[in-house]
């Protein structure tokens, strides 16, 4: 099936006007569904109309693919949010870590900083990808003794 533009500018895309740029836009919208939908409606053929079935699959695929966008979404905040808190676990603690000049260093952490929204371990007055953590050491300070019973 064949679908004309509906605007009575020759020679230019659906919606578009002869002095306008394109950006590049990679993903439809759900307002770019409902037009593509209801131009697909309107062109069709009146003695041999598309299923409403098949519309309403479209739409449902249409939606499922929005939730499962807006999950991803979601997921990927979830997982910025979860490095940083990992990496605040790290305050404090001795650490070795491999540096790709000096080799393993150890070196307790000193603090956190963020770097284009990534954390990064301050130790040795050095700043690092927690990734690189090879071994965390435990503290003296935290192991308890325990009396010994008679």
């Amino acid at each position: 099936m064949q679908i004309n533009p509906t605007n009575s500018t020759s020679g230019t895309a659906y919606g578009q006007d002869a002095g306008a740029t394109t950006t590049g836009m990679k993903t439809l919208g759900q307002n770019d569904f409902l037009k593509l939908l209801s131009v697909q409606m309107q062109s069709q053929d009146p003695l041999n109309p598309m299923a409403d079935t098949e519309f309403i699959s479209q739409m449902a695929n249409f939606t499922s693919l929005e939730q499962m966008k807006n999950l991803t979404a979601s997921f990927e905040s979830f997982i910025s949010q979860q490095r940083s808190v990992d990496a605040q676990t790290y305050l404090g603690k001795t650490v070795t870590l491999l540096d790709s000049q000096l080799g393993l260093v150890t070196g307790t952490v000193s603090g956190v900083t963020f770097e284009d929204g990534l954390p990064r371990l301050m130790v040795s007055g050095k700043t690092y990808d927690p990734a690189l953590i090879t071994t965390i050491h435990a503290s003296a300070t935290n192991a308890t003794t325990q009396p010994a019973t008679p």
